[in-house]
């Protein structure tokens, strides 16, 4: 080292920060020296998904993850160590290099730990230990940032039943008084205030809560902000449904970019059903472009879903991702109801910690218990989630989780019983006969099958919109094979003309002769 290098070493180390000279160096080495510097001084990023990240904080206290781009990386350095170059035989300082911002970003692999997601309450890890040290957890990747008022009191090793019942006890504080339709309905809603508890811990997919009451002002946007007060301190932002798929890709992804662990879907409008959300559901990341960017992002998806509304209507897969909170005030003017126990938009964050160290109590005892097995529904992608939250209600006493689903499917599935109704109507029409749907359009709007008019589901029953005959043939591509009863019958593409490339369509497969037809009218 020169003379004048070991000068420009003294001027830039002055202030007590490390200094990198750039001067006649390569860019790799550059890039090295500021990488160690930022993990010597213990800088907070972390990798989230091939991308470098920190977390950040918003004006209410909210934190959140942010990608870094350049400009945020160039401000990280130059608060971590000092840049200079030699200049006229003398060092100067200088920002640190633009070329160095980039070559830092586009590295891909760093020594920064992996981060999954940031948690505002203590949490259980997947053996049932308890996260409850602030700051970064190695066994799950996480980082734990309580609020700063947040007291939760410690949580037994070993809850006693004594223990067990005076959590319960406080939990019916909470949700007691909220007009549930059963049993089932009192069991999932503890299920759903347990899982952002115990999220972390599920080595699975997490279904989506329905919310559901009779009327308005029954409570379900209540109880939904209920169960993101305990588990964030705060209201959740509210989503409405969109009504197209990109909107649904782009506010999935945009939400979990920030890594939210409560997402709630309010006041839901009409029926649901998105192919984006239903892939959310059971996907443990969400892929997506990134806003602004030619370059697809990738998210972690560990959040817990609800989505309220009156009469909850849901379409195509989502029937078996949802599980069901039914609120029934009997009357027809719920939101005149008085005489509660407490204002729970007061009390409930004012009790947060106590509530916290309730639920945990109440999860914790089913750990140390050994989690002894019960007996639960197969539910296919959720499995580990009903195990888990199953185990630990059974354990505490609470009977019936998930006893309502069956009958959540027989109604929520409407759009089955409508392509039944309409495959029955066509078999009555045509019998084994290969039709073209230029045919099966003709009879509908001609007037002369008026009991194949009548069962058209609801996506086709406004026979003026659009293009029917399309509309139609798109609708029968999505169903071949489908079975929507125990006649059997289904529809099968029969064969392609070559020439014209018309597709000739049939129903088939009636299994019995006396089958109950079902009729459009009795979901109606």
């Amino acid at each position: 080292m020169t003379i004048h290098e070991e000068t420009a070493f003294e001027v830039l180390q002055a202030d007590g920060l490390p200094g990198i000279l750039v001067s006649n160096r390569p860019l790799r080495a550059i890039t090295t020296d500021a990488l160690h510097y930022l993990t010597q001084a213990q800088v907070p990023l972390y990798v989230r998904h091939g991308q470098l990240v920190r977390i950040q904080c918003r004006e209410e206290g909210t934190p959140y993850i942010e990608t870094l781009n350049e400009a945020a990386l160039k401000g990280i350095l130059a608060r971590a160590m000092n840049f200079a170059k030699m200049m006229n035989g003398r060092p100067q300082h200088i920002p640190p290099p633009d070329n160095v911002c980039r070559d830092i970003l586009a590295l891909g692999t760093w020594s920064f730990p992996a981060l999954d997601a940031v948690i505002e309450i203590p949490t259980l890890r997947p053996d049932g230990t308890l996260i409850d040290q602030p700051g970064y957890d190695a066994a799950t990747h996480l980082v734990y940032i309580p609020a700063p008022h947040l007291e939760v009191r410690p949580i037994p090793f070993e809850p006693t039943r004594e223990d067990i019942h005076a959590a319960i006890a406080l939990i019916d504080e909470a949700i007691g008084e909220f007009p549930f339709s059963g049993g089932a309905s009192y069991a999932n809603a503890f299920a759903l205030l347990l899982t952002p508890l115990i999220r972390q811990a599920i080595n699975g997919h997490v279904p989506l809560a329905l919310i559901d009451a009779t009327r308005p002002g029954t409570g379900k946007t209540l109880l939904a902000e209920l169960v993101a007060t305990v588990a964030t301190g705060r209201a959740a932002a509210l989503m409405a449904a969109p009504n197209d798929e990109d909107e649904w890709r782009k506010r999935i992804a945009s939400t979990l970019a920030d890594g939210a662990t409560i997402i709630i879907i309010d006041n839901l409008q009409g029926r649901l059903r998105s192919a984006s959300l239903n892939l959310a559901l059971t996907s443990h990341t969400v892929k997506e472009r990134i806003l602004g960017q030619s370059k697809n992002g990738t998210y972690a998806q560990r959040a817990t879903w609800m989505v309220t509304g009156n009469n909850i209507q849901i379409g195509g897969d989502l029937p078996r991702r949802c599980y069901w909170i039914r609120l029934d005030s009997l009357t027809d003017k719920p939101w005149t109801r008085g005489g509660f126990r407490h204002n729970l938009a007061e009390w409930v964050p004012a009790h947060r910690g106590v509530l916290i160290a309730a639920l945990l109590t109440i999860a914790r005892a089913w750990y140390a218990a050994g989690r002894p097995h019960t007996s639960v529904l197969r539910v296919g992608s959720y499995q580990a989630w009903v195990d888990t939250i199953g185990g630990i209600l059974a354990y505490a006493g609470i009977p019936h989780f998930l006893g309502n689903l069956a009958t959540l499917h027989e109604q929520a599935d409407d759009e089955a019983i409508q392509w039944s109704a309409f495959l029955h109507a066509w078999y009555d029409r045509y019998q084994d006969r290969e039709v073209l749907v230029a045919v099966v359009v003709r009879d509908i709007t001609s007037g002369s099958c008026m009991d194949l008019a009548s069962a058209l589901p609801d996506e086709l029953a406004d026979i003026h919109k659009g293009d029917l005959k399309r509309r139609l043939g798109k609708a029968l591509a999505q169903r071949v094979g489908s079975r929507y009863d125990e006649s059997g019958l289904r529809l099968l593409r029969a064969s392609i003309n070559r020439r014209s490339g018309a597709v000739y369509w049939k129903v088939t497969g009636m299994q019995v002769s006396q089958v109950s037809r079902p009729q459009k009218s009795e979901m109606e």
